[in-house]
């Protein structure tokens, strides 16, 4: 679904993907030049329309564009970057070890 529409929401730390009357979110925390993101949530409906990726790639083009280090707790955004492996780079030394070991063993 390349026309999701992706929002930086700051004052609530996520980015958002609004469509069909639901939300789906990638939440962060910014720790100086750290981005964290500990939860993406794409609701039911939304699910295999592409609305989780139009997320994490914006919200990962946004890290890349600030010099951001990212630390992937979430387990769909380690995925993400599994299987989009331009974006290792970004990723904090100790945690693209264990996506690459992940994405090696696929």
């Amino acid at each position: 679904m390349s026309d999701v529409e992706v929002t930086h929401n700051e004052s609530l730390h996520q980015y958002e993907a609004p469509v069909g009357g639901s939300m789906a979110v990638a939440q962060y925390e910014r720790h100086g030049s750290e981005i964290v993101f500990f939860h993406t949530e794409v609701p039911r409906a939304l699910r295999g329309r592409g609305v989780g990726t139009a997320l994490i790639q914006r919200a990962l083009d946004d890290a890349r564009a600030e010099n951001l280090t990212v630390v992937p707790m979430c387990s769909f955004v380690s995925h993400y970057i599994g299987q989009h492996t331009e974006f290792l780079p970004l990723v904090d030394p100790v945690y693209r070890a264990r996506i690459e070991t992940a994405a090696s063993r696929r």
